[in-house]
């Protein structure tokens, strides 16, 4: 199985698992907020947090975007003290990666075609904790 097919898949599934009885129609997002020393801070790109050495953990979003008539998923994390995203992909109505970008710190942002942020970047972020968007994982289900 290709890891293009395996991450549409293995997020399709999480998704449909986690939303389960929600009204999809209405405007909703799933989140999980970025964690830096234990504490919790928005997923808002710039977000100071008065520390500049730590501990973080990822924070995540994916939600519906008439943008791109499809999905957003956003992957942020913290550098040099402030929030910032990591990865955003572009997801397709069935949550086929499109395409996206990689935030490689130091070295800039970079445009990935989809097959490389799937194999290099959302597969094993899927593997590392499976499932990954559960409730005991820190993820929240939120109408906007």
């Amino acid at each position: 199985m290709s890891s293009k097919k395996y991450c549409r898949d293995t997020l399709r599934k999480q998704v449909l698992d986690f939303t389960k009885g929600k009204d999809l129609k209405k405007q909703w997002m799933i989140e999980k907020l970025v964690e830096y020393n234990g504490v919790k801070y928005p997923n808002e790109c710039g977000h100071d947090t008065g520390k500049t050495s730590g501990m973080w953990k990822m924070g995540f979003q994916l939600f519906p975007s008439e943008e791109i008539d499809g999905y957003k998923f956003i992957h942020y994390s913290i550098w040099e003290g402030k929030v910032v995203y990591n990865a955003e992909l572009n997801l397709n109505k069935k949550l086929t990666c499109m395409s996206g970008f990689m935030n490689f710190f130091a070295f800039g942002t970079k445009c990935l075609p989809a097959s490389e942020l799937c194999k290099d970047y959302l597969e094993p972020l899927l593997k590392e904790k499976s499932p990954l968007i559960t409730s005991d994982n820190g993820f929240e289900f939120k109408y906007l």
